[in-house]
């Protein structure tokens, strides 16, 4: 009977908006302003309460008639595009949507960049009138369902400024949201509400890096470098100063699965690692996971590194050059045709080649180096619905010296002399090849898909060519080494939207591994008489994986999300099946405005790893497989952490993470032993252990005003535990460092003037150094007299510490603007005061006798100086 009742004056109430408007004649001075403010407004003047439902549609700007009308009348002028109906009790007048809400209709669409429409993935949407939203894909493309009525949709994205749309639902509708790229535009006054449970602002801890502050970070000889950018982060480590290695959480660098567009890049340095191989003026966007990880991603413990290539310009051609010390790249991007399909395109490479060149010139021993690389993207749009990729990299890195130059005289087939050059060279070089072609299909405005065929090669050399004459001829030896690993793959990929809280994805591929440990091929021609071409060990092994993931995205209420899914797979290498299937547990709490509270649960598998000669990470580490004796890689993580996330108006943002790591069936070489030990089959030399990580990290930054920047600090233990080395003790790891603090700082000086700088600081690193050393003559055997012969005795595995790395690099940019394009000139310093931070501790005797000489522990330093770069940039 209540229910009945409340219906019925409701309903009476409802035809009252036909019916005599009895509200009292209202005069107001201040006629603009926004809904919210013209309502307080008529509150004011007319003594009455007014009560409105959050769906009708808020407007930022509107003015009011100026003369003089009812109440009911200035209400009806403010939510002109939201019919309502509405209940007066005494001097309260109460309004109610018209339009009958049980209905859901689905918006759905794609966030662009409005300059350049490339889409940009992982885009907030958040409806502020219901408290829902949803995440972009990798493509730009959303989907949500709301009550239909009024819709107050904002959109946010990582270094754009914030976009909304607020219109009447009705029916399904596909829109494009463009953002404006922050640096592009004036301060501009955004009206509205701020959300106080916005969940979507940061997936469970990841972090999403803009690339304008990747390419405006002080970086070795002016280079702009992501993956030292990546390093920046909390909980991340680069190993030795100066290289593109990662180390994240206590992990290996063959942790970590690296995607460019898609596909898995095996090395990512050039120059022995001191530059990465992504070039950063057609990277679109970058995302990296290091504690919690969508079950989408699977095959390595430690992180996930998502780098998308820009599609390309569909209106107009953009080009970027860059000119540093040791490199230079040009970087095109346009229409093939306008508005349907577009390209992308960048060249790198080094000229260190011609200078060393230059500088050997008319020696008889010389020595050179040279990298470069290549990205290309096309990109088709069949219709709104179908869309075509193609991604396409090749980076090459060589190194190779010539020696023994002389003039050789010999006789041909037909006993005629001749003369030539002959010289010996030796040579080492790596490079990747990888390839994508996805195909992109939006099968309902619930449910998008994406087709990947991908193709990756990874391959080092080492090459040996030489002359020698051997009884009055020339014969000429040729041997060369090659390894490395090779994948092709497929996999489908689905995005549903069944409702407005859940974001559904799932999907299965199939990976083929072509792992080849080492090939060596001989060539001996003797006066192009008889020529020997041999091959010796010619080994391949395989491996087959099957990938299989299910996740659901989804919201309880305004204040609860929670990720969960599972990831499995199947891995074949040789008779050997092994079988994993990972749970993913990952929830975002937001109980209070502005403050989220996130905990996860992850546990991963890992079957290919890498077989390393070196304590850094260097393209001579080959990558293998497991075995029936090698079981995978595995880890359970639990990761919790703590985010202030502001509002327009603020200017600082704060997150704090903790987080325990355990990893079993690690692999080491066994004491005793290494991969230049060949008595043994390369199985027999590794040892199977186990490992613990965990630390607390906390990331601070501020977003706004002159100065802004960011600041980490990481207090972290990692150690390992090998019943077969170190007494079975547990022992730190290569790069368990407890103490990691950086800060990196800006300041506009003008307009076009901009002061930057680079802190670092870092605990030393535990090293492994003998406790002694003592003498060990041999007997002399056939009359033969013995030499001195010395041994060392090692103690604890990584018992002492380096000293103490910190650094600080600064730089200075000049910009400039022209009506068709931009000219940046970037000058700077690394390593501004000096420090030899320690890159290896090695002995060495002072006057180098073995017997009676001091042995003294010294240290070798890669940046021992300050070193000036400089850098110019043109965008036209």
């Amino acid at each position: 009977m209540i229910w009945c009742g409340a219906a019925f004056l409701w309903g009476s109430a409802s035809f009252s908006l036909y019916a005599q408007d009895t509200t009292p004649i209202v005069r107001i001075e201040h006629r603009t302003g926004s809904s919210v403010e013209l309502i307080e407004r008529l509150e004011q003047a007319s003594g009455w309460v007014i009560s409105y439902s959050s769906r009708l549609c808020e407007r930022p700007n509107i003015t009011l008639s100026a003369e003089p009308q009812t109440l009911l009348k200035y209400l009806e002028e403010i939510f002109n595009d939201c019919p309502f109906s509405f209940l007066l009790r005494e001097n309260r007048i109460i309004l109610q949507p018209l339009q009958d809400r049980s209905r859901n209709f689905t918006i759905s669409g794609f966030v662009r960049d409005s300059l350049l429409g490339e889409s940009l993935p992982a885009a907030n949407l958040f409806d502020y009138n219901i408290g829902k939203g949803v995440i972009s894909n990798n493509y730009g493309f959303f989907s949500i369902t709301l009550p239909n009525g009024a819709v107050d949709l904002n959109v946010s994205y990582v270094g754009y400024k914030p976009g909304r749309r607020k219109f009447n639902l009705q029916r399904d509708t596909v829109i494009f949201i463009d953002l404006a790229p922050n640096l592009q535009l004036q301060e501009v006054l955004v009206y509205g509400m701020e959300s106080s449970q916005d969940l979507t602002a940061r997936a469970y801890g990841g972090y999403v890096l803009p690339m304008e502050n990747i390419r405006q970070t002080p970086v070795l000889f002016g280079e702009t470098d992501l993956v030292k950018s990546i390093q920046m982060l909390p909980g991340i480590q680069g190993g030795s100063e100066g290289f593109s290695g990662l180390y994240v959480r206590g992990g290996g660098p063959d942790q970590n699965l690296i995607l460019l567009d898609d596909v898995p890049v095996y090395n990512v340095g050039h120059l022995l690692g001191f530059y990465s191989v992504f070039n950063t003026d057609i990277i679109k966007h970058v995302t990296v996971y290091k504690g919690s990880f969508p079950a989408r991603y699977s095959g390595r413990l430690s992180s996930v590194i998502d780098i998308k290539m820009i599609d390309g310009n569909k209106e107009k051609i953009r080009s970027t050059l860059n000119v540093g010390l040791l490199s230079s790249s040009l970087a095109l991007d346009g229409p093939i045709k306008k508005g349907k399909s577009a390209f992308a395109l960048s060249f790198r490479r080094t000229y260190l080649d011609l200078f060393a060149w230059w500088i050997q010139r008319n020696q008889d021993e010389t020595s050179n180096y040279f990298f470069y690389d290549v990205n290309a993207k096309y990109n088709y749009d069949f219709s709104l619905r179908n869309k075509l990729y193609f991604s396409f990299y090749y980076g090459r890195d060589k190194y190779y010296t010539t020696y023994n130059s002389r003039e050789v005289e010999y006789l041909d087939s037909s006993d005629k002399s001749i003369r030539s050059s002959v010289e010996d060279n030796s040579n080492i070089g790596w490079g990747n090849l990888v390839g994508a072609l996805r195909w992109n299909s939006v099968w309902t405005n619930k449910l998008f898909s994406n087709l990947t065929v991908t193709y990756s090669d990874y391959v080092f050399f080492i090459g040996l060519e030489s002359s020698n004459k051997v009884n009055d001829t020339w014969e000429s030896y040729e041997q060369r080494y090659l390894s490395g690993v090779k994948d092709y793959s497929a996999k489908i990929d689905f995005d549903y939207y069944p409702a407005r809280a859940h974001f559904i994805k799932f999907g299965a591929g199939y990976i083929r591994h072509i792992f080849n440990p080492g090939i060596d091929i001989v060539k001996r021609d003797i006066d192009s008489e008889s020529p020997t071409d041999a091959t010796i060990g010619d080994l391949y092994l395989y491996g087959g994986e099957w990938n299989f993931y299910l996740e659901d995205d989804f919201t309880i209420g305004k204040q609860v999300r929670i990720n969960m899914g599972v990831s499995g797979a199947l891995f074949r290498s040789g008779d050997e099946v092994y079988r994993t299937l990972e749970p993913r547990l990952a929830v975002a709490y937001s109980p209070v405005k502005r403050w989220t509270f996130r905990s996860s649960y992850t546990e991963m598998s890992q079957y290919m790893h890498i077989v390393s000669s070196s304590s850094i990470a260097l393209p001579t580490d080959l990558w293998l497989p497991v075995t029936d004796r090698l079981p995978p890689m595995t880890s359970q993580q639990i990761s919790s952490g703590i985010d202030y996330n502001p509002g327009e108006k603020r200017v600082y943002s704060l997150s704090l993470d903790g987080y325990v790591k355990r990893q079993k069936n690690l692999l080491h070489y066994k004491e005793s032993t290494s991969f230049f030990d060949y008595s043994t089959e390369w199985e027999d030399k590794l040892t199977l252990g186990d490992g613990l990580s965990f630390g607390a990290e906390l990331y601070l930054q501020k977003l706004k005003g002159r100065w802004q920047g960011w600041t980490s600090y990481t207090i972290a233990k990692t150690t390992n535990t090998f019943p077969d080395l170190n007494d079975g003790e547990a022992f730190p790891t290569r790069f368990d460092r407890r103490h990691d603090f950086k800060i990196n700082v800006s300041y506009n000086i003008r307009d076009n003037i901009r002061a930057y700088g680079l802190w670092q600081y870092g605990s030393g690193m535990p090293v492994t150094l003998p406790n002694e050393k003592y003498y060990t003559p041999n007997l002399p055997y056939q009359n033969t007299p013995s030499e001195l012969q010395f041994a060392e005795d090692f103690g604890k595995y990584n018992d002492y510490r380096m000293p103490d790395f910190h650094r600080l690099d600064l730089g200075v940019s000049f910009t400039k603007k022209r009506s068709r394009s931009t000219r940046i000139w970037d000058v700077g310093v690394v390593n501004a005061y000096g420090r030899q931070n320690p890159f290896m501790l090695y002995f060495s005797n002072d006057d180098g006798d073995e017997v009676t000489s001091q042995r003294n522990l010294k240290q070798l330093s890669i940046l021992p100086i300050p070193i000036p770069f400089v850098r110019y940039t043109l965008k036209f």
